[in-house]
Formats: C-alpha cells, structure tokens, sequence
C-alpha cells in the first residue's frame, strides 16, 4: 500500500516535532486513504471501479479526434461545480459522438436551456454516460423524440424510451453528432459518467479517460479576510504577511490540461495553519471525485463567493462554512477563523493536486501585527432608512415602515447582516449582503407608491398620475444590460417579490411585447427549408413561444443564445408548393404578447 502523502520534509523540519504534531499530520492525510465508499479512487492493490469496469466491458472514447479538455470535473461554474468533462470538437458541430459503453438509451431531453440536446446511457454494472450539447441525435432516436415532441406539444422533451420504443446500442455505435445546443458557450461535447444508482456523477478523469497531463496544478493567489476588510496576496512570495485580529483564508487554485490554454479545476486540494511550535490551527482538504446534484448549488459556500461573484475565478475556501452541506470533504470541519498575537507567526501550507497526479505545493508565513498595504473594505455601510437584519440558519423576519422582509431557514450559508436600503426615488433599493451567497431568496414586501409620493420624490411640478399595478418586475442591472429581473405582484397595496441576491434592484414596468422578426426582412425561409426567426425581450424576458401551420400545433427549437427560433424543415409539417398561415405567437413573463402572421410557401424540393 503506498505511504499516507504527507507536508514535504523540509517543512517538518522547520520546528522540532511533538507527539501532536506527528498524529497532527498523520490524521491530516489520512481522508485521502481507503475512501472508496463514496466514489474516491481507493488507495490500496484492489483496481479502481474505472479498471474493473473496462477489464469485463468495452469502453470507448465518445470522440474519435484526439481528447482536448476545455474544462474537466469540479470547476467552478455558476450555481454548481462542473459535473464532466467538456471535449473540444475544433470549434465544429456535427462530429459523430459515440457511445462509451453498451446499453439502452435510458433519457432524452430537448431543451433551451442547460444540456439542450442530450442523451442518456444505461450501461452495465449501474454505470451511466451523458452526452449532451448535441446538435441531433442518431436518425432512430431523432424521429421518436420528434414524435413525442408533437404528442405532448411541447416546447423541450424529457421523456424515457422504453417497451417497444427502447434503443439498445453497443458501445462505439453513434448516437448523434456534436452541436451547441442549450447553455452551451461554443460547439462541444459535455460528457459525464454517473454512478446509474445514486445518479452522481463521477470524475471522468479518474480512470475512464485516457488523458496526457503533465502540467501540475497553479496556486497563484492567497486571499486573507477578516470580519470587515479582505485582501490578495501574490503566491509565491518570500514576504511574511501580516494580518491582524481574527481572520480565515482562501487560496486560488486551478488547472491546465496538455494541449488546450483553459483553465481547468483541480482535483483535490489541502492546507494546514500551524504555528511555529508545530501545533496546528487548523486543516482543512477535499477531493473532487463524486458529486451530488442534490447540494451542487453548495458550490457558493465552497468558493470564495466575494472573488468568485465579481471575477470568476476560481478560489476555493480553506474553511468550511456551517451551512456547506457538500460530501466531498475530510473528516475535520473547521469554520477557519485564526488569530495570531502580535508578532506570532504560523505556516499556512497548501497541497494541490490533479487528476493526472501532478502535484504543487506552496508555503507561506502569517504573523500577527498591523496588516501591510491597503486592503479592501467589505461593503458594510448603510443609507438611510436601512432596515438591518441578523440571519442565523432559522427562518425570520424584520420589518420597518413600509417594508417586510421575510427569509426562509437556511437562507445563507454563514450567518449574514440582511439589509435593505430604499432610493430617493421611490423606485429603486439596495439589498444585502453583496459578498456572500444566497442559498435561498428573501421575500420583499415593499409599499407601492402613491402619486404624492412619485410626485414629491421626482421634484415634479404637479402630481403625477397613479402608477399602474401590473406587469412590475425588479431588475438587476450589469452595464446597460438587465442581468437579473424578477416577477413583482402587487396585492394589498404593495410589491411583493422573491428577491436571489444582493444588489441594487430597479422596479420597472415591462408593457413592450417581445420583438418577432423573420430571418430576412421578407421571409424566415432559409437555405435547405427551414424557417428562422430573431426572438428577444428585454426586460422580463420570453415566457413561452407557440408556432402554428393553418391552425395545427408545430414544433420550433428556440435558442435563446441567439435569439432564434427555428421550424426545422426535417420535421415536415409543411408541404411544399402549398400556402400555408403561419403563426408565430411569443409571451413575456408578465404576458405581453407578440404575434408573427404570414402566408408561407415552401418552394418544391424542401
């Protein structure tokens, strides 16, 4: 059995050893051995589930061009950890995407949003493959889903083959071809491989595929917060920060794959703090191998949510917040908070690792004292007229004048001070807090106001008329563009509304229906027959969209990436060389309605 990975051996030499310090370390590394049970990769002579697997089944890769990794298991992304492994297809749709395993085809789904076109594969020993993003699928399974989209009129499908319907393939038969479906930013396959009887995913990485990687993972930044200031660190750095009073750590921490320059994330990640007589402070490590979609949206409480909402990157907590419900860390649960006395020093040591094996370790010395440099101020202060309110892990609710706010239990992660701060004009408020994660959105209920006081908060010169109480919606702005809007109903005189996180919200009245326009200024026809039309609304945001041919339902695909939405001609709901009145109507989320009416002929031969 291979040694318990340790710190290296000039760190432990840095300060004699104690008793403590040794079981310190022994117990630290411990987690990452013989933890099978939960999906890691066990430490032992036995063969990984992944080896097993291939020495009794076939396996096949679900590309035939070479493995280039645009993004791999547990990155950060927005709401969730990444859940495969994202395949380059050289910016091209339509590569035949094959099937890893045998099996039956368990799952088809057609949707806008999220995997758009993907499949799922039941293969032996409770293993399931996912390929999804897919442009179409195989023709056998293309007609079926077809044909259930137009028994159930729906927009999407998520609908199981099975009796006479079911799809049984081998592995390396072609189940449909690479496209940009769904939430996808570019032509991909996501591919991910799940355990079939707790539907969580696996790292693919972990053995299933096969992956040059020679480039260790990257530790470029250590960021230090205390209760109201925070500030980053360049890594390494033979400087001693310092910091003062209690404080906890995050540390950037990311990967590169051979062959593609994106970032990726890392596979498992450890630290320690450790003062300089070897006691230890605290340890804190987790592994990416198994997830669980059930909790994914915890992701927010493992990333540093103050540099993960503003920048995107990926920093990972070296704590673990009371609220983090996620299963993909070791037996200590620590909450990170530290203090050194003045001039004390500590070893902060971090340990990451990829799925390939690289390893990079950094150390860094902490001393108590006057901090250096300026760090930046958490956002704290509050206007006037703020109600403030302490949010624990149980439900609650605070009210002042003509405001009610009210959370559900578990709202935040972490205790937070919930505040809500009214404009000047009556129409506009700031909610937080900013820099730390919602997990469940606080309900609002705000005074609708009357004409006096639009009429004296403007500076008009005359009362205006009463505000109209529908279609209200508050939206978060980024830019000029709206990045968040939300429903606001008024009832009993007042807005109510599910406000997700913190921001400066604007209410505003949404009376433009959406825009419809064919594809060409004449027609939507385009080249091959199918028909295309720009789709958009800027406020609230389509609802839902129906498309007819002389009165009888028809299928489109919407890509609200582009802003299109497609009749595809394959479907042959047409016939050529016949008129036919086509309607195209769109619905906002507070129910404007726009309406597209041609005649339409598609010419003979499509």
């Amino acid at each position: 059995m291979p040694a318990a990975r340790r710190f290296p051996a000039s760190f432990l030499t840095k300060s004699p050893l104690s008793i403590e310090v040794i079981l310190f370390n022994t117990l630290f590394f411990s987690f990452l051995i013989g933890v099978s049970a939960s999906g890691l990769m066990a430490q032992s002579e036995t063969l990984s589930r992944a080896e097993r697997f291939k020495k009794q089944h076939d396996w096949k890769a679900p590309l035939g061009v070479p493995l280039l990794l645009s993004g791999n298991f547990g990155e950060l992304r927005g709401n969730h950890f990444h859940t495969g492994v994202d395949l380059k297809t050289m910016g091209r749709e339509g590569l035949p995407v094959l099937a890893a395993t045998e099996g039956r085809v368990s799952r088809v789904k057609m949707s806008p949003w999220g995997y758009g076109n993907a499949l799922y594969l039941e293969g032996p020993d409770d293993l399931l493959t996912v390929y999804a993003h897919l442009g179409a699928f195989a023709p056998d399974i293309q007609g079926w889903a077809v044909d259930q989209s137009y028994k159930g009129r729906t927009l999407g499908l998520d609908a199981a083959p099975s009796g006479e319907d079911a799809f049984w393939v081998k592995a390396g038969d072609t189940l449909g071809w690479s496209g940009n479906s769904g939430g996808s930013g570019g032509p991909h396959l996501h591919f991910e491989i799940r355990d079939a009887t707790t539907q969580h995913p696996l790292n693919p990485l972990s053995g299933w595929m096969d992956k040059a990687d020679g480039i260790p993972p990257s530790l470029p930044v250590l960021w230090l917060e205390t209760q109201d200031r925070l500030q980053a660190f360049p890594i390494p750095t033979t400087d001693t920060i310092r910091v003062d009073g209690t404080f906890r750590a995050s540390m950037e921490a990311f990967d590169r794959l051979d062959g593609a320059s994106n970032i990726c994330g890392v596979r498992s990640l450890e630290a320690a703090l450790i003062r300089a007589d070897g006691t230890g402070i605290w340890r804190h490590q987790f592994v990416l191998e198994e997830l669980d979609f059930g909790v994914n949206k915890d992701m927010n409480a493992h990333a540093f949510y103050p540099v993960w909402s503003r920048q995107r990157k990926q920093v990972h907590r070296l704590h673990r917040l009371e609220g983090n419900r996620l299963a993909i860390y070791g037996p200590d649960r620590n909450e990170g908070w530290a203090v050194l006395g003045h001039g004390e020093c500590a070893r902060l040591i971090c340990r990451a690792e990829d799925a390939a094996g690289n390893v990079t370790e950094r150390e860094v010395i902490l001393q108590g004292g006057a901090p250096k440099g300026v760090w930046e101020k958490k956002s704290s202060a509050f206007g006037a007229g703020t109600i403030v309110a302490k949010v624990t892990s149980a439900s609650g609710q605070s009210s002042q004048g003509e405001v009610e706010l009210s959370w559900p239990a578990q709202s935040f992660f972490e205790e937070a001070q919930l505040s809500w701060t009214p404009s000047l004009d009556a129409l506009r408020f700031a909610m937080g807090p900013a820099e730390k994660a919602w997990r469940k959105p606080v309900h609002v209920e705000w005074a609708f106001p009357q004409p006096s006081g639009v009429w004296s908060t403007t500076g008009a010169m005359f009362p205006s008329e009463p505000l109209a109480a529908d279609r209200w919606v508050a939206v978060l702005m980024k830019g000029d563009a709206v990045e968040t809007a939300v429903l606001a109903e008024v009832k009993d005189l007042a807005w109510h509304m599910e406000i997700p996180n913190g921001g400066t919200w604007e209410m505003r009245r949404d009376t433009v229906p959406p825009k419809v326009l064919p594809f060409y200024s004449g027609t939507p026809l385009v080249k091959g027959g199918d028909a295309v039309w720009y789709l958009d609304d800027d406020l609230s945001g389509i609802e839902s969209v129906e498309l007819t041919f002389d009165g009888h339902w028809v299928r489109s695909v919407w890509d609200p990436k582009r802003n299109m939405i497609t009749y595809e001609a394959s479907d042959g709901r047409h016939v050529p060389g016949q008129v036919h009145d086509v309607v195209l109507v769109a619905s906002d989320a507070v129910g404007n309605v726009q309406e597209w009416r041609r005649p339409m002929t598609w010419p003979e031969g499509h």
